[in-house]
């Protein structure tokens, strides 16, 4: 076990640790776990612990009633962890998704393996790379496109077929070119995530007031900072009373005054990171959010079982590309190894076992030596963003997939109390250096 002020990880298995956990005791749950894809062949990522109803069965229990669950999932996985969460007891509120623009396709290229197939008689792996040698050796293979990986031009890149190779390479066979384009997979670009809660005890309101949990932080999560500004805005008068109900649309009826203030906007179920926010604002263009003061927002559209409604006017006064309405975790470039200057790096293919968590995600396509060789790490803005949206002030953020402790990280940094466990002890070095220098900096106030 390592520990700080505010924070404690355990050092073993989940199933074993959380039962020695209290009742009721934590706030949030936030979490990254297995993707169950059998990642690189490796069996932590093929254990079926993120299906595991007694796991979240445990979670269940050591969170305070009403108190939320945030699980992240793979595109191809993440409802069997959303049925074993449900099965658990938790209600499953929504989903999320963060996108991302950088995602990297791991795609066969159809036309390439029927070249194979026709060329060595095989199917097998090895038989189609010595072909693949044999064609370069003859200078056969056109030239490699260009995509940006991580910053960098990755001049091995090639878009069409979905492989980073020397080129791509020609089908020669009349079979092979019939199927040239054809893939097996799409470009990974989002990752989904769970949104569940346990259930209330009670309403909302003696829920929170017993407990303080079962409520979502909404001004605080808000989609940018607001002008502060109050403005007076207009309403249609939708009470309930006899003159109002004999109106036949809302256009008829009268309107009501109230101020508000501009505090951002209403958090999304959609976070973007910074590429996709700029792929979004190249579509979109720049458009203008024009604040209503003195009318009725004429924005017609059509209710559900046919009649009219109008949608309440706009208090936001700016303009900009369409990512400003949601939340854009902006990643940096130190995140990933701060605290970590004394470790020596590694690269996480070159290690001896690799029984850590944290599945297949799709944004890990790189095999660098790190300080921090955990292959899928997320960035720092995210889990602050997601952490402080779900965890009452004071609260306590539980994650019993703690992998590199990102997790814990984003909680000191956001001033919450951080609870995590662990198995692999090959990460263990890697937690305790990001989460000390995180306290460091939340106690200095550089964050």
């Amino acid at each position: 076990m390592i520990q700080g002020n505010n924070w404690v990880v355990h050092v073993g298995n989940n199933l074993d640790i959380l039962p020695t956990l209290p009742d009721n005791s934590v706030d949030s749950i936030v979490t990254d776990p297995p993707y169950e894809l059998g990642f690189l062949g490796k069996k932590w990522d093929n254990s079926g612990i993120a299906y595991n109803v007694e796991l979240w069965k445990e979670c269940l229990r050591v969170l305070k009633p009403g108190g939320h669950l945030l699980s992240f999932g793979g595109t191809r996985t993440w409802h069997r962890v959303a049925v074993a969460i449900e099965d658990a007891g938790f209600e499953v509120r929504d989903s999320i998704a963060w996108m991302y623009g950088s995602g990297f396709p791991k795609s066969l290229d159809v036309s390439k393996a029927i070249e194979g197939k026709i060329t060595t008689g095989s199917s097998n792996k090895k038989d189609f790379k010595k072909l693949q040698g044999e064609q370069l050796e003859r200078g056969d293979w056109g030239i490699a496109k260009q995509q940006f990986v991580h910053g960098q031009r990755d001049t091995n890149y090639d878009e069409t077929a979905g492989e980073t190779r020397l080129g791509k390479l020609d089908a020669t066979t009349p079979e092979a070119k019939q199927w040239e384009g054809w893939g097996t997979a799409l470009k990974p670009a989002f990752e989904p995530i769970v949104v569940a809660r346990k259930p209330l005890i009670g309403t909302v309101a003696e829920n929170v007031l017993t407990y303080g949990t079962g409520a979502l932080n909404i001004d605080g999560s808000r989609i940018g900072t607001g002008t502060g500004e109050k403005k007076i805005v207009s309403y249609p008068d939708i009470r309930g009373d006899n003159y109002q109900q004999g109106k036949e649309s809302y256009a008829d009826r009268e309107t009501v005054e109230r101020e508000v203030t501009d505090k951002g906007r209403w958090p999304a179920n959609v976070i973007l990171d910074e590429y996709s926010a700029e792929l979004l604002d190249e579509q979109s263009g720049v458009s203008k959010s024009t604040p209503n003061q003195g009318g009725q927002n004429k924005t017609k559209r059509t209710a559900m079982g046919g009649g009219e409604m109008y949608s309440a006017p706009s208090n936001h006064n700016d303009s900009g590309g369409a990512s400003r309405f949601f939340y854009v975790a902006k990643a940096s470039k130190r995140d990933r190894n701060e605290g970590l200057e004394e470790l020596e790096p590694q690269r996480h293919s070159d290690r001896e076992k690799d029984d850590g968590v944290g599945g297949d995600n799709p944004r890990n396509r790189t095999n660098q030596a790190r300080q921090n060789f955990h292959p899928t790490v997320k960035p720092t803005e995210l889990m602050k963003y997601l952490i402080k949206l779900v965890t009452p002030p004071n609260g306590t953020v539980l994650d019993p997939f703690t992998g590199s402790g990102s997790t814990g990280k984003a909680a000191i940094l956001e001033g919450f109390r951080f609870i995590g466990i662990e198995m692999t002890e090959d990460y263990i070095p890697i937690i305790e250096g990001r989460l000390r220098h995180a306290e460091l900096k939340s106690e200095e106030g550089l964050f």
